[in-house]
């Protein structure tokens, strides 16, 4: 089945650093089985682009009469096409003039300097409200860490809690640190602790030789680090004890896995970071000045005691979130109609749909007819039909009775599987909540059918309820506005 498509606009190079490249890597590894995705990149470095291709990601460059020209860059897309906009050059003219297009429109950001237009804003350091945001009132604003674009496999490593040394100390000031912290630290480490001491760099860095130098000269304390791959660095940062770093994705990424951070702030942009580490004990910060004071105070209960604290803060869950909100934006949805008749019948009477039905006899066509002509005509009855990419891919049916108003959703069998139940659901019961903002959504789910389940408390509704409803053992669940 065809795949709907992704378009990211980012740059990475020895000017601007990698981490818009790294983030939005994190982000495609998430949606990859179930999207196209096309890296489109100016004056990339050739490191830059062998680490997009490496993950198996087509790219393509953007000329430089096209860098402030988005109607330039999007003229050969795929008119469903989703675009993801991470870098400070894409601002609110820049959105404005995809928008006017007609794509749906994502846009990564850490600044918060200028009003974002875009579907959907992520800032997942920013943890405040959206009315303190520069964000359009149409947009949806993904914020705080539930929502942390960091490579999913660091999500699953197992975490030491226990460490009982402080012998190792990693630095990374980023993978191009174009104002050479990294030099400085670890001469101050060096003159004056006894630590042992790994660099974590890029070859992108200016000087890159002068570390390896270094490196070399130190050979018997320092080592440098370059160009890892996932289990490399979850290896590398297991077998550290204290991290000096600073506040960017690599911080979260340590976090994930667990470790004692220290952090150097080295842009503006790091500040949301930074304070959510903070303030939630799972980092220090570090006085330039006095870096081998701090060094030589961590004792091995403070290391633990904040990795202890780290686990609490990333739940690992991100990579789902971000499937159902691109699911969705690829998602489009309609009233039924009387042509939609026999294909919600054949869907309906669907070995797995009856099976998970409290009626599981078939049913007759006729009967079908019969009934589905009096539901899209009837004003209590909110029947929608969900397109994903321009295919019919289910539907969603919510009956307003007297005393309660009863959701069910019904989807395509040859789109099972592709996590779109959650977004059906959350797009359907927003065009409801339009019409009826007041009312309290029901939804009954057997207790053996726990896909069922996770994808409507995906969606926001709460389990009421357990108990026997139409002689089946199920869940209850409600679901209100802006609950």
């Amino acid at each position: 089945m065809h795949k709907p498509s992704i378009a990211i606009r980012a740059d990475g190079n020895s000017q601007i650093g990698l981490g818009h490249i790294h983030r939005t890597l994190a982000l495609a590894n998430y949606l990859k089985d179930y999207f196209s995705i096309t890296f489109y990149l100016y004056q990339a470095d050739k490191l830059v682009m062998d680490l997009i291709t490496k993950h198996g990601f087509l790219l393509e460059s953007i000329v430089a009469a096209d860098y402030n020209q988005p109607e330039n860059f999007i003229r050969d897309l795929d008119n469903n096409s989703i675009i993801v906009l991470d870098g400070y050059q894409f601002r609110t003219d820049y959105q404005k003039a995809i928008k006017t297009q007609g794509y749906k429109l994502v846009a990564i950001d850490d600044l918060n300097e200028w009003l974002n237009v875009a579907d959907v804003v992520i800032n997942h350091a920013y943890a405040g409200n959206k009315s303190d945001y520069k964000v359009s009132s149409d947009s949806v604003l993904l914020g705080g860490l539930k929502y942390a674009i960091i490579k999913q496999e660091l999500f699953n490593v197992k975490r030491h809690t226990d460490r009982k040394r402080n012998l190792n100390v990693l630095v990374c000031i980023g993978g191009t640190d174009p104002d050479n912290y990294s030099e400085r630290i670890i001469k101050e480490l060096l003159s004056s602790t006894d630590k042992n001491i790994s660099l974590l760099t890029y070859p992108l860095n200016k000087r890159f030789n002068e570390l390896t130098d270094l490196a070399e000269t130190n050979s018997n304390r320092l080592k440098l680090h370059h160009s890892l791959d996932t289990n490399e660095l979850i290896e590398l940062i297991q077998n550290n004890d204290i991290a000096i770093l600073q506040p960017s994705n690599i911080a979260l990424e340590a976090a994930a896995i667990g470790i004692c951070i220290a952090l150097v702030q080295t842009a503006e942009n790091q500040k949301h970071i930074k304070q959510t580490l903070l303030d939630s004990s799972c980092a220090s910060n570090l006085d330039l000045n006095h870096i081998s004071d701090f060094i030589n105070s961590v004792t091995i209960k403070h290391i633990n005691e904040q990795i202890s604290n780290q686990a609490q803060l990333l739940d690992g869950k991100s990579g789902l979130r971000y499937i159902n909100v691109f699911n969705q934006l690829a998602l489009t949805v309609r009233k039924v109609n009387a042509d939609d008749v026999k294909l919600i019948y054949d869907w309906n009477n669907d070995p797995v749909t009856r099976a998970n039905s409290y009626n599981q006899n078939s049913i007759l066509f006729e009967d079908h007819q019969k009934w589905f002509m009096n539901k899209i005509g009837d004003p209590q009855s909110v029947f929608l039909m969900l397109e994903f990419d321009n295919n019919l891919a289910g539907c969603v049916r919510i009956d307003n009775k007297s005393e309660e108003n009863v959701i069910g959703i019904t989807v395509a069998p040859e789109f099972r599987g592709k996590k779109l139940a959650t977004p059906m659901l959350n797009l359907a019961t927003t065009e409801y909540f339009k019409v009826f903002p007041k009312n309290v959504i029901t939804a009954y789910i057997k207790k053996t059918n726990e896909p069922s389940l996770k994808s409507f408390v995906g969606a926001g509704f709460k389990a009421i309820d357990e108990g026997n409803y139409f002689g089946e053992w199920s869940y209850k669940l409600n679901k209100k506005l802006h609950e």
